[in-house]
């Protein structure tokens, strides 16, 4: 069984999600306020840890640091430094 978590800023209180709940790969990573367990879009707002990656439960992609800016996306996994 796989674990779910939400990741949650410390400055804001806010979750992380894919833009959009989008499921493309290259989508931004933003903050939003964290939605309810059995809201039906919630799985945009889900991660686990798969290999040491952070990987997005609705797009199954993984986190990544947009060319070493601060910018997150939402990207397939190709293990660079980048990938968190």
């Amino acid at each position: 069984m796989t674990n779910y978590y939400w990741i949650i800023a410390q400055h804001s209180g806010k979750v992380i999600e894919v833009e959009g709940g989008s499921i493309n790969n290259c989508a931004k990573i933003i903050q939003y306020g964290k939605k309810s367990a059995d809201d039906p879009s919630v799985d945009t707002q889900l991660w686990f840890f798969n290999g040491g990656l952070i990987t997005n439960k609705k797009s199954g992609l993984v986190l990544d640091v947009l060319q070493g800016k601060q910018q997150f996306i939402n990207r397939n996994k190709n293990l660079t430094n980048l990938q968190i």
